[in-house]
Parts: C-alpha cells; structure tokens; sequence
C-alpha cells in the first residue's frame, strides 16, 4: 500500500471510529419526540417552553408531544437514532430507560438521585451523550450560599434524607462545609420514621434543607414537616415556589419555563456539540421567600432580586 492510499484508509478508519463514537450527528437530527410524565401542569410548561423556543430558532426541528399514558394505551413511539427523546418529569424518565430506545433521551424535571438511581439501575450511568438529564435539584453550592446570606449567624443545616437520596450524604456534607457550614443529617427508612427523625434533627439544628425525596416530601407529608419546623422555631429551605407559599422560610428554584429553556439550548448545541452533555443542575434559577414566616421568626434579610443577584454571582465564580 502506497503513502497515499495508506493516508486516505487511515482517514476513512479514524472517521468510521468517531462516527460510533456519536450517538448522532446533528445534522441527522429530524425530531425530538417529548413524553410528558401526566398531562397538563409543571410537565406541560416545560414542553410548551421548549417548543417556543425552538419554533422561533432557524434550526426548527420538529417537536412531537406524547404523554405517557398515550404510549401504555399502544401509541407507538418513534425512537431511531436520528431522533432524540425528551423525558419529562421521573415517571416518563424511568419508562423511557426500560425500553432503552436507540435514540439517545435528555430527562428533565427530574431530581438527581432519581436520575442516578434510573441510570444506574438500567445500566446507563456510564452512558451520559445518550442518557442525560436535567435536574430538578438545584447545586448544593447554591442552596448552601442561600442559607448563608440568609442566616449569616447560623451555621448548623439539618437534612433528612430516604432511601432515594442516601447516597447524597457525602457530597451534601462536602457542600456545606465549601460553604462554611455543617450538615447534620438523619437518614430515614419508612414514612413512620419521619416525624421522630426531623424532631431528632431539629434539636440540633439551626435550618432545614429540604432535598427532593418522594418518601420525605410529598402532599401528606409537607404539612406536619412545615408545622413541626415552624414550632422549634427552624426555617425550612424548600425547593419550589409552593414550598414558600406554604410555610418555608425561602428557596431557590427553577420554575418549568426556565427548564424548558434550557432543554431547547441543548437540543440547539447539538450541532456543534454533536452529543448530549453530561447531567447538569438547572442554569437558570430564581429565589423565592416568605416574609410573614421571616418577621414570626425575627429574620431580615436583603429583598429576593438582591438575593438571586447574589446567588448569581456564587454561580460565575465570584464571592
């Protein structure tokens, strides 16, 4: 073989090997299929986000809506590698990982140690440009700095973790302490533990983060947590806007709309990018807070613009 023709095999090898090394090329990409876990709320407004922006983008892909419910009634789905799969919220996420389409999925809307728990349970962990996600969870770092400008004298955060988030203890420790914190944490195995083990943190506690896990935080639990943290006199951190409307003290969250955006620049990147990036906490945020739960515990602090300006610049690296 001569130089040349040994040139021009090396080339076609090396651009064989990459081409297995993508999951798609971009320029393949003809339709982004979008499971909704239930029809209608947080779910739907993700979706409507994500197709408004890629509607007025000059790429405009095609953007197929399916609920889950449509696809267990027999609704076939198209999943060939020239199309990639949005899961929304942890039901469809866990669906669509059973199936293990060939087209690569992006979860969003989903909590990070339900994403892992997915990922690792259907042999996807090592597998982040084809099965990534979006988390619900906002970065420790920015809770914790949340915590700080807030209760610049308090140092101790309590955290109850289940079954779903246990695994989060050491990089929740390792946190709070980058932020001058400490992170004292209960872990629980069955709802009846609940109550005990937040009375149990609370004494030795100077706030309480609230970390998404089904088992601690969900309808029938969100009241007791509130009034008991309420009582000891504790601020509740929550995770959504309905958490402060509630009861907490404040949160820092991603509100549907910002998801959804963030899923359409992704899905835009995928032509330069040419694959999905790893897992990633949600870029765009925004701070709520509950003044009359802050003048019943004696807490001031800066107004919620401020805050997020704050927080912003935690985010780009800044003090």
């Amino acid at each position: 073989m001569n130089p040349t023709t040994f040139r021009r095999f090396l080339a076609s090898v090396c651009l064989a090997l990459a081409s297995l090394c993508l999951p798609f090329a971009a320029a393949a990409l003809d339709g982004v299929t979008v499971v909704l876990s239930e029809e209608g709320g947080a779910y739907a407004q993700v979706a409507d986000k994500l197709r408004d922006v890629l509607a007025q983008s000059a790429a405009k892909p095609p953007v197929k809506l399916v609920t889950l419910q449509t696809l267990k009634d027999g609704e076939p789905l198209r999943s060939d590698a020239g199309q990639l799969l949005v899961a929304v919220g942890t039901g469809a996420m866990q669906a669509l990982a059973q199936q293990n389409p060939p087209a690569p999925i992006l979860n969003v809307l989903v909590p990070r140690a339900a994403f892992e728990k997915t990922a690792r349970q259907n042999r996807r962990l090592g597998d982040p440009h084809r099965f990534s996600a979006i988390y619900l969870d906002q970065p420790w770092a920015r809770q914790f700095a949340l915590i700080r400008h807030t209760l610049p004298n308090r140092t101790r955060v309590g955290i109850l973790l289940g079954p779903d988030s246990a695994e989060l203890a050491p990089a929740l420790r390792a946190a709070a302490k980058a932020a001058g914190l400490v992170a004292a944490i209960e872990k629980i195995e069955d709802e009846s533990d609940l109550l005990p083990a937040l009375k149990r943190l609370l004494g030795d506690s100077e706030a309480l983060l609230a970390i998404p896990d089904p088992l601690i935080y969900n309808r029938s639990t969100v009241q007791s947590i509130l009034l008991t943290t309420y009582r000891q006199q504790v601020p509740l951190f929550g995770f959504s806007p309905s958490y402060v409307k509630a009861g907490a003290l404040a949160a820092v969250y991603s509100v549907p709309e910002q998801i959804g955006q963030q899923a359409a620049e992704i899905i835009l990147r995928l032509a330069a990018d040419r694959h999905l990036p790893p897992p990633q906490p949600p870029r765009y945020f925004s701070v709520g807070t509950n003044s009359q739960v802050a003048r019943s515990l004696g807490i001031t602090f800066d107004d919620e613009a401020t805050l997020t300006g704050k927080l912003k610049r935690v985010a780009e690296g800044e003090p």
